[in-house]
C-alpha cells in the first residue's frame, strides 16, 4: 500500500556546513557500475531461441533473417551474434548493418539468480531440487555467476552474492535446504480443492453441462484468502529481488523455485514479477516445487515464455541441466530505442523471415524515468543494503505526531550534496531538479513505497562545492517501528545516492 507524502519539499538553505553537527562526507567520486548491460546502458538486449515446426533449434541464422518491431514499428538491429554453448560464434556480417558485440570464440557469461520461495515450496521436493542443483554446479562456466536468495514469506535472505566459487555456492545451497518451508500448510487446502475438481470431472456424465460449469467456477474461486494474500506478498518480493539485486554483465536468468503455481491464480498475481523480468532483461524459469497439476504448469509455461524462458517440471529433477542447456545457445540482438523516460512499457516482437520458424524471446521492456530508477534503488537498499560510498544523503527525523488511527506524521530533513545537483542557469539565478524516492520496511518484512516526487532548487548564485542543499517535508507512516530509505538520482555522477533513518512507534497514551 502506498503512503501519502503530505507536504512538498522546500529548500531551507544552501550552506557549506553539515546538518545537525554531522560532518559532510568527502567529495570523492564513487565508482559507478554499468546498469546490467554488456554493450551499453542505452541498448536493449534480446536473447532469442529459434525453433522449427518440430520444436528443434535452428542454427546459422543471420541478422537479415530477423525482423524486429517495437510497438509495431520495425527498428534496425544494431548488434547481432549467435551464441553457441556459451561463446560468441558470429563475426560482423557485411551489409547487415549489425555489428558483432563480441569477437568469435569469446565467452558470454550467464548470471543465474536462484530464488527459493519457502512460503509455498514443499520441503522435501525443494530439497531434492537443490541437491540436484548442487550436484550440477560443475556446469558453471568460467564466466558464469550464481546468487542464491531465500524468501520466508516476509523477508529475503541473501545466502550467496554473485560468485562462481563452487564451495561458496555449495554452502549456500546447503543453508537453503536447512530453512523451514511453509508449502505443505499453504497448499493443503488447495489440494482438497483439486480433489473436488477431479470429482466434478469424474462425474461429468451424470451432471448437466450448466452444473459442471457452475461447480468448476465455484471451486476455482475457493482459494483461501490467506494463500492469496501470501502469494501477492511472494510475488512482490520476487519482483523486488529482480529489481534490486544487481547482476554482473552477462545474460540474466532467474530460477524461481516455488509451489505457488498450484494455486492456479499465480500467473495473474505474478504479473509484477514478469514485468520486472522484461524490464531488466531476465529470462524466467519457474521451477515447480510442489508437483503441481500439469494444466497449471502449462499455463505457467506460457507466462514464462513472455520473458524468453519456460517452466521446469521438478519430477525430472534435472532442473539446472535443463536451464543451462536452454540458455547456452541463442541469438543475441541489440538495438537502441527512442528513449522517452516515460515509464511506459514498449512491446517487442521478433519475427523470423524464414517460413516455419518461431523465435522465443522477451515480449517487451520499460522506458524507465529517473524517478522510477530512484525508486528501484530505494527498494534495493531496503532488501540488500547499499554501497557505503553512495550513502551521501543526510536524513534527520523530527518528533512524530499522531495522525489518525495507527498512523503518524514525521517531519523529515534531507541534506543533498551540492555536487550531486545539476544546476542550470535560469535568468539571473540557477535551478536544479532531481527525483526523490522513498520506501519503508518493518520488522516483519512489510514494505510500502512513498509516492515519488521531484526536488526543485532555485538559487541566485552557484553554491560552492562541499555544501548541502537542505529540504524539509512531512511523511505519513504507520505507527510501528520501521526503516525508511530515501534515494536521489545523481545526474552529475550518473548514479543514485541514498540515506536512511529508523522510525520508532509512538508511546501508548494512557
Amino acid at each position: 500500500m502506498r503512503r501519502k507524502i503530505l507536504n512538498s519539499l522546500a529548500l531551507l538553505a544552501l550552506a557549506g556546513v553539515s546538518l545537525g553537527g554531522q560532518q559532510a562526507p568527502p567529495a570523492t567520486e564513487p565508482t559507478i557500475e554499468p546498469f546490467n548491460e554488456i554493450i551499453d546502458v542505452r541498448v536493449v538486449n534480446l536473447e532469442a531461441v529459434v525453433t522449427d515446426g518440430m520444436g528443434e533449434r535452428v542454427r546459422g541464422l543471420t541478422a537479415a533473417d530477423f525482423r524486429l518491431l517495437v510497438d509495431g514499428r520495425e527498428v534496425p538491429i544494431e548488434y547481432f551474434t549467435e551464441v553457441v554453448e556459451g561463446a560468441s560464434a558470429t563475426a560482423a556480417q557485411e551489409g547487415s548493418g549489425a555489428a558483432a558485440p563480441l569477437p568469435p570464440g569469446e565467452a558470454v557469461g550467464r548470471n543465474y539468480l536462484v530464488y527459493v520461495d519457502n512460503s509455498f515450496s514443499v520441503e522435501n521436493i525443494r530439497n531434492e531440487i537443490l541437491e540436484r542443483l548442487e550436484r550440477d554446479l560443475a556446469l558453471l562456466g568460467p564466466e558464469d555467476r550464481m546468487a542464491v536468495l531465500a524468501f520466508d514469506g516476509h523477508q529475503i535472505e541473501v545466502l550467496s552474492g554473485w560468485t562462481g566459487d563452487r564451495s561458496s555456492l555449495t554452502a549456500a545451497l546447503a543453508r537453503a535446504r536447512s530453512l523451514p518451508s511453509d508449502g505443505n500448510r499453504q497448499l493443503t487446502s488447495q489440494r482438497a480443492l483439486g480433489r473436488d475438481v477431479e470429482w466434478v470431472m469424474d462425474n461429468s456424465e451424470s451432471l448437466e453441462p450448466d452444473e459442471i460449469g457452475l461447480m468448476l467456477d465455484y471451486t476455482s474461486q475457493r482459494t483461501p484468502l490467506e494463500a492469496r494474500t501470501q502469494l501477492g506478498r511472494t510475488a512482490d518480493a520476487a519482483a523486488a529481488a529482480l529489481r534490486g539485486f544487481e547482476a554482473p554483465p552477462g545474460r540474466k536468468v532467474m530460477l524461481l523455485v516455488s509451489g505457488g503455481w498450484s494455486l492456479g491464480v499465480a500467473p495473474r498475481l505474478y504479473a509484477p514479477m514478469l514485468e520486472a523480468a522484461n524490464r531488466l532483461g531476465y529470462t524466467l524459469y519457474p521451477v515447480d516445487a510442489a508437483q503441481s497439476d500439469a494444466r497449471i504448469i502449462t499455463a505457467w509455461d506460457g507466462m514464462a515464455k513472455a520473458t524468453g524462458g519456460r517452466a521446469v517440471v521438478s519430477s525430472r529433477l534435472e532442473v539446472f541441466r535443463e536451464v543451462v542447456a536452454d540458455t547456452g545457445s541463442y541469438y543475441w540482438l541489440g538495438f537502441t530505442p527512442a528513449w522517452k523516460a516515460d515509464d511506459r512499457r514498449r512491446r517487442v516482437t521478433l519475427e523470423v523471415r524464414r517460413p516455419g520458424l518461431v523465435a522465443r524471446t522477451r515480449s517487451g521492456f520499460s522506458d524507465l524515468s529517473k524517478g522510477t530508477e530512484s525508486a528501484m534503488r530505494a527498494e534495493s537498499v531496503l532488501f540488500f543494503g547499499g554501497r557505503e560510498e553512495e550513502k551521501r544523503l543526510i536524513v534527520q527525523l523530527g518528533d512524530p505526531k499522531r495522525a489518525g488511527r495507527k498512523q503518524i506524521e514525521v517531519p523529515v530533513t534531507i541534506g543533498i550534496p551540492v555536487t550531486s545537483l545539476a544546476l542550470i542557469q535560469d535568468g539571473k539565478g540557477y535551478i536544479a531538479e532531481t527525483p526523490l524516492a522513498a520506501a519503508t520496511v518493518d520488522e516483519k518484512g512489510g514494505r510500502s513505497e512513498l509516492p515519488p516526487m521531484k526536488l526543485r532548487v532555485k538559487v541566485k548564485q552557484a553554491p560552492k562545492a562541499g555544501g548541502y542543499a537542505r529540504f524539509q517535508t512531512t511523511v505519513k507512516l504507520r505507527d510501528i517501528e520501521q526503516r525508511v530509505v530515501f534515494t536521489v538520482h545523481d545526474p552529475v555522477n550518473g548514479g543514485v545516492i541514498w540515506g536512511e533513518a529508523n522510525v520508532r512507534p509512538q508511546p501508548k497514551q494512557r
